[in-house]
């Protein structure tokens, strides 16, 4: 079976299909989205806190980088793969960028796209989005505003206005697709309409092209979790308590 392209997800788009996306980090949750028909593999920088225990963002490295969203995109049977890099290299400037993605196409060949994290710093970093396409991969770039863990959606007229002006802006300079975050059904309804490409996001529903799920978070895998009410069926629960019962037999002598 052949692998997915950018191309396939945006002819989704026009056939009205919807888009699943998922966020994986390492192979195995990456064969589990596949399995499940995910059509877009995404290897998000959320990985540096969630799996490498960083605070600060800068701290990622490309090499790490380098490393996951190889494990990815080697596994990829079926779904189109997108990267994202550190944020110290969106700081770097175009020419950073188009580095990196130069580095990214050699090193990861089965790489479709980077994402673009230009949210809330659009005038500051739209050119990086060209600086992905000049070295050979489509760019995906990440606008509207800041994820906040049970924030509300932004949703004034000026926030309709500026996120349009933003994705118009990103297709013109040659974006395939756009992951939009943190605004309101109308405006996900709104910017859908308007642009020809995909626009997907996690805070979307029906009225966008498509749903992006983190894997580590909907299923539970985050050790956060056993310190509140999640529910009893999140997978870390079952892990803990795997973990905790072969411990408590080495500390009462009692294993086999």
């Amino acid at each position: 079976m052949a692998r997915l392209t950018i191309q396939d997800l945006q002819q989704m788009k026009r056939d009205g299909k919807k888009i699943a996306a998922g966020v994986s980090y390492e192979a195995n949750m990456a064969r589990m989205f596949e399995r499940a028909g995910v059509h877009l593999l995404s290897v998000g920088d959320s990985l540096s806190r969630a799996f490498l225990g960083y605070t600060n963002p800068l701290d990622y490295k490309i090499e790490e980088m380098l490393t996951f969203g190889g494990a990815v995109a080697r596994v990829a049977e079926r779904a189109a793969v997108s990267i994202d890099v550190p944020d110290s290299v969106l700081l770097g400037g175009p020419k950073e960028m188009e580095r990196v993605a130069r580095i990214i196409k050699e090193t990861i060949p089965n790489a479709d796209m980077i994402k673009v994290d230009i949210r809330e710093r659009e005038e500051e970093l739209i050119d990086e989005v060209e600086a992905v396409i000049a070295a050979g991969l489509q760019a995906y770039p990440q606008i509207g505003f800041e994820y906040v863990a049970g924030g509300s959606m932004h949703d004034t007229a000026q926030d309709m206005e500026q996120t349009l002006k933003w994705a118009e802006e990103v297709v013109k300079r040659g974006a395939s697709m756009i992951d939009l975050t943190m605004v309101s059904k109308d405006i996900y309804a709104a910017v859908c309409k308007a642009v020809d490409i995909p626009v997907i996001g996690g805070q979307s529903g029906s009225e966008s092209d498509g749903k992006i799920y983190v894997g580590y978070a909907i299923t539970g895998y985050t050790e956060g979790v056993l310190n509140g009410d999640a529910s009893p069926d999140a997978a870390v629960r079952s892990m803990y308590t795997v973990i905790e019962e072969a411990v408590k037999a080495v500390h009462d002598n009692n294993w086999s």
